[in-house]
């Protein structure tokens, strides 16, 4: 079944559709009468222009005469990191820590089969962090691993149009409701540009490299205004083998060469023993073997005519022959088991190709009232090359005696994959699109009074096609009635011998690799499809105006409300759900729909001049559940030189749709171990996660303090305590941590054998998380006659993060870990950016570093044990020099990751990819003009 898959030729199409899409409004631009644009600012009696700013509706006259501690990255600061997308900037952020997706994180992540990445403020999770473009929201693109839903930085919007980047490092639910309880970071695109620009960057890493170029355009007349932009970036895959921190032995139980088990004595065409010399281990009569092993089981009391006594697994005859990939875990080849691993051929990061484009317009329809829409459409194709197939897990597949692979003239079942080392990296194909309107009108009402009314709808599609193998298919073929022109009907019986008749035998003994027909194995693999849409539909209002005088100032109000209509779905197609897939659970599909009111209200009040008090207060309904949450900030600029500050809130965080609403149930699998089997490093097993229809928001109480100073000339300290203490924090249970705790429990999954095959988990309120920590930025400028250096450091030290997996249960510290069988996050206590710019005439030059603390490696240890293996800190240095030719002409070098550090050692993935990337050294050109 078809359910949304974009083709190659399809990506051209996309291409050319989103090329008309920004001609035809470039023309339009054009084409529109001359009028004058509407001012945003409104100048007070000092002649300072107030403005609107993230953390508030209503207009100061800078960010920082807000109660609430923020961080703003301008377009200079973007250009001197070298990033090339969005999602770069988390590196720019030391409060966002732990982000999830776009790389490969077998442990516990986001999706690495697509360019993606989270937001990630405090670590608190990606949907505690709210990101607005343009102050609106956007549908969320992605899902963690536990279907937290989050907004993919990089699909947003191209990096040529963002004028600055404002995170505001608090609780915001007050204003913007749900989902920002840790914060919100809002981008701002440039809505005042004129003319053409256009810039290209080159990107060197070893193995990948990157290509960008975009494009921007604004203009129009006294009236209208509007400025687009487009971009292409194409990103090539890297895999494990190419980097030395992700090259290593990492194995699985279920391997190719497999291992067998036989369930009666084997024996030759004549009754004789079978004996195999694979040329490493010599002969080896595996009838004598056999026999000798029931009849020490007898002996030792076993039941003679049980299963268990009965079946003997040896590992392939050809397991360590070389060339073939196998490794023998056991005392005596081969009984013991054949493993091989799979780290070399997955992924550290997927190809992909991306185009995004993004308009933005105003048109005066009088001197005081003004419309504006705006409007963004992407879509990416990526590509996720890993290991050539994927374990059966789901199924046992018996290959008969008359098998021509099969050396043991007895059926025997096989446990493994039917692809390893030799085979072609498997291609799992991930296609997005997404759309972003805008339309609305604002304007003044009467006196000091004005209004904003907006409409937005947001679409998000996610078409994944992964390569599965197909059991029913899989049996066929291994019992000779394989390949695409085989007159078969899976639903009946051959009416001839198997392998005649334009049928063929697959065989899954090692030795036989490199000799199956690859007609055949194209039959029993196959791509199963699934299609994820994510819609927002949202109207608000919001009304503010001046009421009455005090000594410092008129005081002001805002008033406002929102409605928003979520909507998510999944379908999966006939395969997936058929149950016939060997590594994948069989999947549900469904959906899911909320209707969200909620009012709002905002007051500000110049107690003095140099005293400004904020509340806000939000009331939000969700049917279910609502919550009131009240907001109270204090700025107090005490002299001159000092600034004092202080806010507390509630928050709350509402559980997504995927968590708690609609029918679809989400199955995947995770690298688990048996606690019950000595030894076992654990292989990929099913995870089956549904929604709890009875969840309720986490909530949270906040608050800030914190002051600015400047001692002297050119110089700034700020720093900031802050706080958050969170109840019901919605969790996914662990699934090792379920399995560890009973391991014989109703939520594990075993087969009659007794083998771990997989687990149920659920959401739950969890008890509480109580975190607390420091920022602190500096910053000195030096002049010396035509030269001028600047010193800026960014700090987040993180002093506690505490979790309670249940009400009453006991309480872990979990800073400077890695929380690995946790829902916490990778905790790093510290984290530092600091820059060093030199400025000369047309020459500028920048040294960025980059510090993040160790961890302690917790994987594979339970909670609240100790662990003495560690990861190790991480320093990385960023260079650029950059030459303004021209006006219109810039051209910038730099690298990042200079010295070329890999990133420090992680038990089981190699590093943290929420924390560290294994690229290397990323050295980079980029030229950029403007006309």
């Amino acid at each position: 079944m078809n359910i949304g898959s974009v083709s190659a030729s399809g990506f051209a199409a996309h291409l050319r559709a989103t090329a008309s899409v920004v001609a035809l409004i470039s023309l339009c631009a054009a084409a529109y009468p001359a009028m004058a644009q509407q001012k945003d600012a409104d100048s007070t009696d000092d002649g300072i222009a107030e403005i609107v700013v993230t953390g508030t509706y209503l207009k100061v006259k800078s960010q920082a005469d807000i109660p609430d501690p923020t961080q703003t990255l301008d377009r200079d600061a973007i250009s001197r990191s070298g990033v090339s997308n969005l999602s770069q900037l988390t590196n720019l952020t030391p409060a966002n820590i732990g982000s999830m997706g776009g790389a490969q994180d077998l442990s516990k992540g986001g999706p690495e089969n697509h360019g993606s990445r989270s937001a990630n403020l405090r670590g608190l999770g990606p949907s505690s962090t709210l990101v607005l473009l343009n102050g609106h929201r956007t549908a969320a693109t992605d899902t963690d691993s536990n279907l937290n839903p989050y907004v993919n930085l990089n699909t947003l919007v191209p990096l040529i149009e963002i004028q600055r980047v404002e995170t505001v490092l608090d609780g915001a639910s007050a204003l913007y409701g749900s989902d920002a309880i840790a914060g919100v970071m809002n981008f701002i695109t440039d809505d005042k540009f004129n003319g053409v620009a256009a810039g290209g960057q080159y990107t060197f890493i070893d193995g990948a490299p990157k290509y960008l170029a975009e494009g921007m355009f604004g203009g129009g007349g006294d009236r209208f205004h509007v400025v687009g932009s487009f971009s292409y970036e194409h990103q090539k895959n890297l895999q494990n083998s190419q980097r030395r921190v992700t090259n290593f032995y990492s194995p699985s139980g279920t391997s190719q060469p497999g291992n067998f088990i036989l369930s009666s004595a084997p024996h030759t065409a004549n009754g004789g023993d079978v004996v195999i010399n694979n040329g490493v281990n010599g002969a080896i009569d595996y009838t004598q073997l056999y026999n000798n092993t029931v009849a020490a089981r007898v002996a030792g009391g076993a039941n003679p005519t049980a299963a268990a006594t009965k079946n003997v697994q040896v590992a392939d005859p050809s397991c360590d022959v070389p060339g073939t990939g196998g490794v023998f875990v056991g005392n005596s080849f081969p009984l013991g088991a054949c493993q091989f691993s799979y780290q070399a051929m997955n992924p550290i990061q997927p190809a992909y190709k991306q185009v995004l484009s993004h308009v933005r317009g105003t048109y005066d329809l009088t001197d005081t009232q003004q419309i504006f829409f705006e409007g963004r459409y992407y879509f990416q194709d990526s590509d996720r090359y890993g290991v050539a197939s994927t374990p059966i897990t789901r199924g046992n597949i018996i290959v008969p005696a008359n098998n021509p692979g099969n050396p043991f003239g007895v059926p025997v079942t096989f446990l493994g994959r039917v692809m390893g080392v030799n085979g072609p990296h498997d291609d799992d194909k991930t296609d997005l699109t997404g759309t972003h309107l805008v339309l609305g009108a604002k304007g003044k009402l009467w006196g000091d009074w004005e209004y904003s009314l907006d409409g937005v709808y947001s679409r998000e599609q996610q078409v994944y096609d992964v390569k599965e193998t197909d059991l029913v298919s899989l049996q066929y073929a291994v019992n000779g009635y394989g390949g695409a022109g085989c007159p078969v009907s899976f639903n009946g019986t051959a009416s001839f011998a198997p392998g005649t008749n334009g049928c063929s035998y697959f065989s899954p003994f090692g030795k036989d690799q490199k000799v199956n027909s690859q007609a055949v194995i194209d039959q029993f693999f196959t791509y199963t499809t699934s299609r994820t849409v994510s819609e927002y539909m949202i109207a608000e209002g919001v009304v503010t105006g001046k009421l009455f005088d005090l000594p410092g100032g008129t005081s002001a109000l805002a008033v406002g409300g929102q409605f928003r209509n979520e909507y998510r779905s999944i379908l999966y197609d006939a395969f997936r759900t058929s149950g016939r897939t060997a590594y994948l659970p069989p999947g549900v599909s469904g959906s899911g729909t909320r209707q969200i009111g909620s009012g709002f209200a905002e007051l500000g009040l110049p107690i003095l001049k140099d005293l400004y008090v904020d509340g806000a207060i939000r009331y939000e309904d969700y049917g279910p559940f609502d919550s009131v949450d009240p907001k109270i900030g204090v700025n107090w600029h005490a002299t001159p030189e000092l600034t004092l500050r202080a806010a507390a809130s509630t928050a709350f965080r509402a559980p997504a749709l995927a968590q708690s609403v609609g029918s679809a149930a989400t199955s995947g699998t995770s690298n688990l171990y048996d606690p019950l089997v000595a030894g076992d490093k654990g292989t990929f097993r099913n995870v089956n996660t549904v929604p709890n229809n009875k969840l309720q928001p986490e909530t949270s109480t906040n608050y800030d303090l914190g002051i600015t100073w400047n001692p002297i000339r050119h110089a700034e300290v700020s720093v900031d305590y802050w706080n958050y203490d969170f109840k019901k924090k919605i969790a996914l249970q662990n699934a090792q941590a379920v399995i560890n705790a009973d391991p014989t429990g109703p939520a594990v999954i075993r087969d009659a054998s007794g083998t771990l095959v997989g687990v149920n988990v659920g959401y739950f309120n969890a008890g509480a998380v109580t975190t607390d920590g420091i920022d602190v930025s500096a910053a000195y400028t030096w002049d010396l006659d035509d030269h001028e250096l600047t010193l800026r450091s960014t700090l987040a030290y993180i002093h506690s993060y505490e979790i309670q997996n249940n009400p009453g249960g006991p309480i872990y510290e979990v800073v400077g870990h890695r929380n690995a069988n946790s829902f916490a996050p990778v905790t790093p206590r510290w984290r530092d950016n600091t820059y060093l710019t030199w400025e000369h005439g047309p020459h500028t030059a920048t040294l960025t570093m980059r510090y993040t603390s160790g961890v302690v490696d917790d994987y594979g240890v339970n909670l609240g044990a100790a662990s003495s293996a560690t990861v190790g800190s991480w320093v990385v240095w960023d260079a650029q020099y950059a030459f303004q030719a021209t006006d219109a002409v810039r051209v910038s070098v730099g690298a990042v990751n200079l010295l070329d550090r890999d990133p420090p050692w992680a038990k089981f993935t190699g590093y943290l990819p929420s924390l560290e990337d294994a690229l290397g050294r990323q050295v980079y050109i980029r030229l950029d003009t403007k006309f």
